[in-house]
C-alpha cells in the first residue's frame, strides 16, 4: 500500500506540473525563452534607445510574474537586455499619464521579490530608477564592468524611488552609503557595486558572466525545487521588505508635493534630446545636475 500510495502521489504530482506549467505568449517589449526549468526575459523596447521601462515592458513583465505565482516547474528567471549600453535606464514618460502607475509598479516589484523561482539580474549597461528597481527587486545581480553604471536619480527629480531602492538598498550596502547614492543621484560603476555588496560580482567581459551565470543556474536546474523555494523563502523573511513597507513608500508618494517636478522632466528631456542614448543619458547620474544650471 505505501508503496503504490508514492506511486499514485508521484503520478498526480506530474499531471499537476504539466497543467501549470509556463506557457508564454508573444510580448511587446519583452523576449522569453524557455530551456527546460530556465527563463530568460530581455528586455526589449523597440522604440528607445536607452530601453525605457515602456506600458508594454510593465503590462508584459505582470503577466509573466502572474504566470510564475502559479508555475511549478520553472526554477531560475534571468533577467537581461538587447539594447546595447542599457539595461534599463528610466520610465518612459509616457507611462505617468497611466492612473496609478507607479503604484502599480511598486506592486509588480513586490511580487518578483515574492516569486518562488529564483531570479537573477544580468548586467551589461545603465541600470537607473525603474531598471534600478527591477535589479533590486531580483535574488541575484551580476555585471559587466565595461558599459554598466546603477543608479538612482529620483531625488534629483523632487521625487523618491517608491519600488523598492529605498528598502533594498540599505538592507545591501548599509544606511549611510544608500542615503549618499540615493539623496545625491550619482551612479556606482559594476566594480565599486560588487565592493560594496550593492551586486554579486562584475566581471570583465560578457563571457565570463555569463558563464559564471550559466554554471550557477545549470546547478540549480540540479537540485529539487522544494529546497531553493524553502530556502529562498528562509532568506526573504529576514532579508526582504514587507507588504507593509511597500504600502506605506506608497502612501508617502502619493502625499508628496513636487511642484517642480514637471518643470525638471522638461528641462532633462531637451537636455537627453527627448530621452535618446547621449552623453547626459549615458552619464544621467552625473549630469542630471545640468537640469538646475
Amino acid at each position: 500500500m505505501p508503496l503504490l500510495w508514492l506511486t499514485i502521489q508521484a503520478l498526480a504530482g506530474l499531471l499537476f506540473s504539466k497543467a501549470v506549467a509556463l506557457d508564454l505568449p508573444k510580448y511587446e517589449g519583452l523576449v522569453t525563452s524557455q530551456n527546460n526549468s530556465i527563463l530568460t526575459i530581455t528586455l526589449h523596447n523597440p522604440v528607445s534607445s536607452v530601453n525605457a521601462w515602456s506600458a508594454d515592458m510593465h503590462a508584459g513583465m505582470k503577466d509573466i510574474v502572474r504566470r510564475l505565482q502559479e508555475d511549478n516547474e520553472t526554477k531560475v528567471v534571468i533577467i537581461n537586455s538587447s539594447v546595447p549600453r542599457f539595461f534599463c535606464n528610466h520610465f518612459d514618460p509616457a507611462v505617468f499619464a497611466i492612473a496609478n502607475f507607479t503604484e502599480d509598479y511598486a506592486m509588480l516589484m513586490m511580487n518578483i521579490t515574492n516569486l518562488p523561482q529564483i531570479t537573477i539580474g544580468a548586467v551589461e549597461g545603465r541600470a537607473r530608477n525603474a531598471g534600478h528597481e527591477l535589479l533590486l527587486a531580483l535574488d541575484m545581480r551580476f555585471a559587466t564592468t565595461k558599459d554598466v553604471l546603477i543608479g538612482e536619480t529620483e531625488t534629483a527629480f523632487g521625487n523618491f524611488p517608491v519600488a523598492g531602492s529605498c528598502q533594498h538598498l540599505p538592507r545591501l550596502i548599509g544606511r549611510g552609503l544608500a542615503m549618499e547614492y540615493i539623496l545625491s543621484s550619482q551612479d556606482v560603476d559594476a566594480k565599486e557595486a560588487e565592493r560594496i555588496g550593492w551586486i554579486n560580482k562584475a566581471f570583465d567581459s560578457r563571457r565570463d558572466m555569463y558563464s559564471h551565470i550559466d554554471k550557477l543556474t545549470s546547478r540549480l536546474a540540479l537540485f529539487p525545487r522544494s529546497g531553493l523555494v524553502a530556502s529562498k523563502q528562509a532568506i526573504n523573511l529576514r532579508s526582504k521588505p514587507s507588504r507593509e513597507d511597500f504600502l506605506h513608500d506608497i502612501t508617502l508618494f502619493q502625499d508628496l508635493s513636487n511642484p517642480d517636478f514637471a518643470r525638471i522632466v522638461d528641462r532633462v528631456a531637451t537636455l537627453t534630446n527627448n530621452w535618446t542614448a547621449g552623453e547626459v543619458e549615458l552619464n544621467l547620474g552625473r549630469d542630471v545636475v545640468l537640469a538646475y544650471n
